[in-house]
């Protein structure tokens, strides 16, 4: 499996930010965001209909990931139900499902999120706007 990261040319672990934590957010700070290449509706999908970042699609880097790496997938909803929550999320996330992404970081290199397979993730998981992969641990990144 291959990936694109848009907005570099090449991946620069120096740059890397540890995964933490945001409150009342379905998303982290930190690590390295991307699609598939072959991704039904990708980062560059969503940017191109939406009119946003467009001039960051001008750089990019593929990569793919070792094959011991451990990926947690995440294809529907009930998925959610099972991982664990960030306890400072209280108020925006009642109907949004804010992840414990620090935990999640010691059990799993990343989270793939594949909003083309349940569009109600889209909402369940406010922020992840399309087909996408969240590397919380670098080491698993192999340069093409």
């Amino acid at each position: 499996m291959e990936y694109i990261h848009y907005g570099h040319r090449k991946f620069d672990i120096d740059k890397f930010v540890k995964i933490t934590n945001r409150e009342e957010f379905t998303k982290p700070n930190g690590g390295l965001w991307a699609s598939r290449v072959d991704a039904e509706y990708g980062w560059k999908d969503w940017c191109l209909s939406n009119e946003y970042g467009t001039d960051d699609l001008k750089e990019s880097f593929i990569f793919s990931l070792k094959e011991d790496a451990k990926i947690l997938t995440i294809t529907n909803c009930d998925q959610l139900d099972k991982l664990p929550r960030n306890e400072k999320c209280t108020i925006m996330c009642r109907s949004w499902a804010c992840l414990d992404f620090e935990k999640l970081s010691k059990e799993y290199d990343a989270i793939e999120v594949l909003i083309s397979e349940d569009s109600e993730l889209y909402y369940k998981i406010y922020g992840w706007d399309c087909d996408s992969i969240l590397i919380m641990n670098p080491a698993i990144i192999v340069n093409k």
